[in-house]
């Protein structure tokens, strides 16, 4: 299971990679937010973005076990640098084994700490790449549109050099 925090569903769906992350997961991964996560996503919508439309047709919510929401208030508690929806997925990831996909570099560091495992946007795009999935023209179109709706910079030579 890969648990998703706002940003990363965010990015895959303006990017409008959400299928084709899906494909390269399919009989793996599932791909899934958490209710929190689905909390964050609709402050957006309430603004008039439509993106988050595409992470809810594509992506699962799961809801907290009462274990993961005791593991929640606790991670709450002691980390309020971190949202809500990364935390929630942390506990859920720690609980369950799961994978967190992030682009958060706090988050990443906390739940590097705890040892889980984590999922960055570039080894996804270099995994879509040495799969076929996308050709490099694809990928660097990709890119060029997350850095483009994201205002965000994705390294690629990460990808590139390395897939």
């Amino acid at each position: 299971m890969i648990v998703m925090d706002t940003d990363f569903a965010s990015v895959l769906a303006k990017a409008e990679i959400i299928g084709l992350v899906k494909k390269l997961f399919s009989g793996k991964h599932d791909l899934i937010i958490t209710s929190k996560v689905y909390e964050e996503l609709n402050v957006p919508k309430e603004h008039g973005y439509t993106y988050p439309d595409e992470i809810f047709k594509n992506i699962g919510v799961l809801t907290a076990e009462s274990k993961e929401q005791e593991l929640y208030m606790e991670l709450l508690a002691g980390s309020p640098t971190l949202g809500r929806g990364e935390l929630e997925s942390i506990a859920i990831c720690i609980n369950r084994s799961a994978i967190f996909a992030t682009l958060d570099e706090k988050a990443k560091r906390f739940a590097k700490k705890r040892d889980i495992h984590l999922l960055h946007i570039h080894t996804v795009l270099r995994m879509m790449l040495k799969t076929g999935l996308c050709s490099e023209k694809e990928i660097v179109d990709i890119v060029k549109k997350i850095e483009k709706t994201d205002r965000r910079t994705v390294k690629l030579d990460l990808i590139l050099d390395q897939a």
